[in-house]
């Protein structure tokens, strides 16, 4: 007999069979297939889909934001209420401000996305306390418990656990609670497969403490156009190491299996979006074609990591908005064109039979669901503009697309099944592959999570040890001097400038704040030229929102990105300086680099941290650059989008002292 599984309840519906214990989540008094937690997930997923109404399978086909009462992100927000009362509808997009022709559901009160749109899957997007967010998620688990069929519901979020020195609003809102580890990049420059495992292995135990369940991440893609304002986010630009990041994660959150332990990660954005024309990203009309000059350069440079996440049992793929056009070389084999002579169908990827069943299924063999990005019913819906709302449904449906987020309303999906345009049975095959992955997660045996422990877990001490180690040493040594590392003992006059687009004067508070803890005897100057040395922190930045424009090429330089170039030079020009930049697009350096004494790069510090891994903590600076830095514009401008700078000769910028900051470089003390 095998043991008892420990079960969770605040209805207290059990049922007892063969002297064990079982959760009664239809209410019948009956053991039934789908509550025998003896059964595998996929027997218990296939008794569940034939129990369920059409109604109850496509409301679990969409993923949207979800809030408590009391979120500042509801504008009905009421510190009294635990559970979300209202529907929220906008006449905008609320990521793009693309106005809708007719308002659109963004939010659903919870007893509505539970019991009449049958919601089971539910981004969580608000900064909560450890134990706000366990008393928040166990609430709704007890809605959703309480409903027809007992099915529980999946909380899924964007990263939570990279350090913001300021939050952003649908950047990095999500931070300073879970343990802070440096930025996407950061991690990248370690390059260290065991870590980035550990990594994944200890924020899963966070994410699970605190009732969160699926991971939006981490981005696979292959970072070949340094114009992309969602550079930060991915791994860089090394095809091998980005694959082996991508796979140790999978290992890292998953485990050799999804169970009750794991974080299901949705690995994105397939096949690949950092092919980007000059920069521009497919939220966008402009931005909206992957186009790809080099012949085979998808599959030998952007399709590898998403290989090795599947391989490690990836829970889900996640399609970019992007649709590739067949101005592009030669990029699959003829057998799989859409047409005697036209390679692809120019339908963005969630559409794109080719791209989801032919390749991704058939011939990479991924056996999980395929979760679509946000908003492509109604706002990026690229190749298929005249179509309408059902008709877009029923052919990702059809094509393979299982689950489409941010969507909160199942209305047009249930109007394609109305009208014929969609057969049950592909309603069946996406939610089998859905709640398999519920079955796996043991949601079905146990929603619900212990408030203290999640107390204790988020951000506890041995882990946020961990982070803020791997913050200092991902700082990356690109020229050393006389003034590294640093005393911070010693009595000295520091001039420090801060300069960049974001929030900078705060930053710059901070930084000077930090500074004088780390180092008390040192005095901070007004004018450098009564500085022994100076400090200059570079944070250009790239924004999504704001610097993404028709017609317009994005910048790395940073003179277009915040970056007083002028003032840095001035200061460089009057006292020996240590020149930081913080990257998170690779930077052009050809004005700034060669005056400064030395030269380091960050990916998202605390100013702390900096300033002990340039005083020699932990061994000082270990990180290599995960990517290239391009030499100039024009380099950029006539670089194939689909060939990362590692890999073309003559692309990395060359420094005063003859070195080539190339991907992979980096000194140490």
């Amino acid at each position: 007999m095998p043991d008892q599984k420990q079960l969770g309840s605040r209805t207290d519906r059990f049922v007892e069979a063969d002297g064990l214990k079982f959760r009664d989540l239809d209410g019948d008094g009956q053991l039934t297939p789908y509550e025998d937690w003896r059964l595998p997930a996929e027997e218990r997923a296939a008794d569940l889909v034939g129990r369920m109404t059409p109604e109850e399978k496509i409301g679990m086909m969409v993923i949207g934001s979800h809030y408590p009462g009391y979120s500042e992100f509801v504008p009905h927000s009421d510190p009294n209420n635990l559970l979300n009362p209202e529907d929220e509808w906008r006449d905008h997009n609320p990521i793009t401000g693309q106005e809708y022709p007719e308002p659109i559901l963004v939010t659903s009160s919870t007893d509505n996305a539970i019991n009449v749109r049958n919601q089971r899957f539910l981004i969580v997007r608000d900064n909560l306390s450890p134990r706000d967010l366990a008393v928040w998620t166990n609430a709704v688990q007890e809605v959703a418990e309480c409903s027809r069929l007992g099915i529980p519901v999946v909380f899924a979020s964007n990263p939570r656990n990279h350090f913001a020195l300021v939050a952003e609003f649908g950047v990095s809102e999500s931070a300073g609670v879970f343990s802070e580890w440096p930025g996407e990049l950061g991690l990248a420059a370690l390059d260290d497969d065991k870590l980035i495992e550990t990594y994944g292995r200890e924020i899963a135990k966070e994410w699970r403490a605190g009732g969160i369940h699926k991971l939006y991440g981490y981005m696979a893609d292959v970072a070949s156009e340094p114009r992309w304002s969602r550079f930060n986010g991915t791994f860089g630009e090394d095809v091998d190491l980005v694959t082996r990041y991508i796979g140790a994660l999978t290992r890292g959150m998953q485990g050799p299996e999804l169970s009750e332990r794991s974080v299901a990660t949705t690995v994105k954005h397939f096949p690949g979006g950092g092919v980007r024309l000059d920069g521009h990203d497919p939220h966008f009309e402009w931005g909206q074609s992957n186009e790809y000059p080099t012949e085979g350069a998808l599959a030998k440079y952007h399709l590898p990591p998403f290989q090795a996440a599947i391989d490690e049992g990836v829970s889900s793929v996640m399609p970019y908005y992007a649709k590739p056009v067949n101005t592009s070389a030669a990029q699959l084999p003829e057998e799989m064109w859409a047409g005697p002579t036209t390679q692809f169908e120019e339908v963005a990827f969630a559409y794109n039979n080719t791209f989801i069943q032919k390749l991704l299924r058939e011939k990479m063999g991924f056996k999980g669901y395929v979760n679509s990005d946000s908003g492509i019913i109604d706002a990026m819906m690229w190749g298929v503009e005249d179509l309408t709302k059902p008709e877009r449904f029923a052919k990702a449906v059809q094509t393979g697309t299982d689950i489409v987020s941010d969507m909160a309303d199942p209305t047009e999906l249930q109007k394609a099944f109305d009208q014929g345009l969609l057969e049950e049975k592909y309603l069946d095959r996406a939610v089998s592959r859905l709640l398999t992955e519920i079955f796996q997660l043991g949601l079905f045996d146990n929603p619900y999570v212990d408030e203290d422990n999640a107390e204790k877990v988020i951000g506890n001490a041995e882990v946020t040890a961990l982070a803020e180690k791997a913050q200092r040493q991902s700082v990356t040594l690109l020229r050393n001097s006389e003034l590294l590392p640093l005393d911070l003992k010693a009595e000295k006059k520091v001039f420090v400038f801060t300069t960049g687009r974001t929030k900078i004067e705060e930053v710059d508070r901070k930084v000077k704040e930090s500074l004088q803890q780390e180092a008390p005897n040192y005095t901070l100057v007004d004018k450098p030229e009564d500085a022994d040395f100076a400090i200059v922190w570079a944070r250009p930045d790239i924004a999504l929102f704001e610097d993404d424009k028709p017609g317009v090429s994005l910048s790395i330089d940073p003179r277009d990105n915040g970056v007083d170039v002028d003032r840095i030079l001035e200061i460089e020009a009057k006292v020996p300086t240590i020149l930081a930049v913080n990257f998170t697009n690779p930077w052009i350096l050809s004005e700034i680099e060669p005056q400064a004494s030395a030269v380091v790069g960050t990916f998202e510090i605390n100013p702390d941290n900096l300033f002990r891994s340039l005083a020699g903590e932990d061994g000082g600076p270990q990180g290599k650059l995960p990517m290239s830095v391009p030499e100039s514009a024009s380099t950029v401008a006539n670089s194939p989008r689909d060939v990362p700078g590692k890999y073309q000769a003559g692309y990395a910028h060359v420094d005063r002292e003859g070195v080539t900051y190339e991907a992979g470089f980096g000194l140490t003390f």
